[in-house]
């Protein structure tokens, strides 16, 4: 499984590419981690979310071992006081690991 995560908007609307990763070149607890993760994400995704201006939306590019294609967004307040969801912090927190 491949992972792309892009985080645009906020006060400034720009766009940066946070990161990529591919399970394949994890091991195996590692990469089984990160793909759990990507289902709890898709929860998360499919939950009623903010709107509003200044919000940050993550934009998640996943393609299965199958060639399978699956996007997802989770929409974010943009607060530094407002953490990030778990499983979406959780998921950054590995693709910075891989810089």
């Amino acid at each position: 499984m491949i992972v792309r995560v892009t985080r645009s908007g906020g006060l400034g609307g720009g766009e940066e590419e946070l990161g990529a990763l591919d399970t394949d070149e994890l091991d195996g607890s590692a990469g089984a981690r990160i793909k759990d993760l990507v289902d709890e994400v898709g929860r998360l995704a499919a939950r009623d979310q903010p709107i509003g201006a200044d919000l940050f939306r993550y934009d998640i590019d996943i393609e299965e071992d199958q060639g399978e294609r699956r996007h997802l967004v989770v929409i974010h307040e943009g607060d530094p006081d407002v953490p990030l969801p778990e499983p979406l912090a959780k998921l950054l927190g590995a693709l910075e690991g891989r810089r």
